[in-house]
């Protein structure tokens, strides 16, 4: 959502438990493929910055920085229930300079807690008007179906996660919220912990007119899973070209992170 979030206005006291604990330790690879699954049984906490360039008449950059931690909770032997909570701090260059913070969103992942190649979630998303300036957000409370389902395959990994937006409270004034989210991911993971991954988040605005309702990037990411001693984490960095943008996008993004994993627990 960083990418959309640049072009358009668009935890707790107590860790959580999480759903099962791994009993041995995960192999780089291992933990690289973890770092893309979505109903992964462990927490894992990513930070990620995009940086948009050439925005606006005056080609300028903007950023945002994305947390999004993953909470698994285990509700019995047969299902696992998972927390997607995101929020982002932006920097604004235009129309008028400003950071602050964006709309919060939270996403609930109902998943079978047995399954391992073929793995599905759903469950429902809700957006907040957090948002710290009007510009930064869309001043509306929304809500809609989320769901995924990802297939690991040796070094192989691949999914597809979706959700749409409408709004049903808020400032009428600020128009109505009526988007699509699909996020194909596919990625290919060595034994020594590094992976390429091709990660592009498209979103469709419904009130929007056709020229401006498509946001789709294309490009690929490179990162590696390591351990700092008992720390689980991977860096990742990628570029993406948005083919289909609205007036005023950037035409390119930059997007780098940490992913701090806790595959033991606390």
């Amino acid at each position: 959502m960083l990418s959309a979030f640049l072009v358009a206005p668009v935890h707790a006291q107590q860790a959580p438990t999480p759903a099962q604990s791994p009993t041995t330790a995960m192999t780089a690879q291992e933990l690289a493929i973890s770092v893309h699954n979505p109903f992964q049984d462990f927490v894992k906490v990513p930070i990620q910055s995009t940086t948009g360039f050439q925005l606006g008449r005056d080609h300028k950059a903007g950023d945002g920085v994305n947390i999004e931690p993953l909470l698994p909770f285990s509700l019995n032997s047969d299902w696992d229930l998972i927390a997607r909570p995101s929020l982002t701090v932006a920097y604004a260059p235009t129309p008028h300079e400003q950071t602050g913070l964006t709309d919060l969103q939270t996403s609930f992942f109902l998943t079978p807690a047995k399954e391992t190649t073929w793995i599905w979630g759903a469950g429902p998303i809700f957006q907040f008007p957090t948002a710290s300036s009007s510009e930064l957000g869309t001043g509306r409370w929304s809500t809609g179906p989320t769901a995924a389902v990802v297939y690991t395959n040796g070094p192989w990994f691949g999914g597809l996660l979706a959700y749409h937006l409408m709004s049903f409270a808020g400032n009428r004034a600020r128009g109505s919220v009526n988007q699509t989210y699909v996020e194909p991911m596919i990625s290919y993971n060595l034994e020594s912990g590094w992976y390429a991954d091709i990660d592009p988040q498209m979103t469709y605005d419904w009130t929007a007119d056709t020229a401006n309702a498509w946001l789709i990037p294309m490009g690929a990411d490179v990162g590696k899973a390591f351990n700092i001693g008992s720390q689980s984490l991977s860096l990742q960095a990628g570029a993406y070209d948005l083919l289909k943008r609205p007036d005023g996008a950037p035409q390119w993004i930059m997007r780098v992170s940490v992913t701090f994993l806790f595959p033991a627990g606390y």
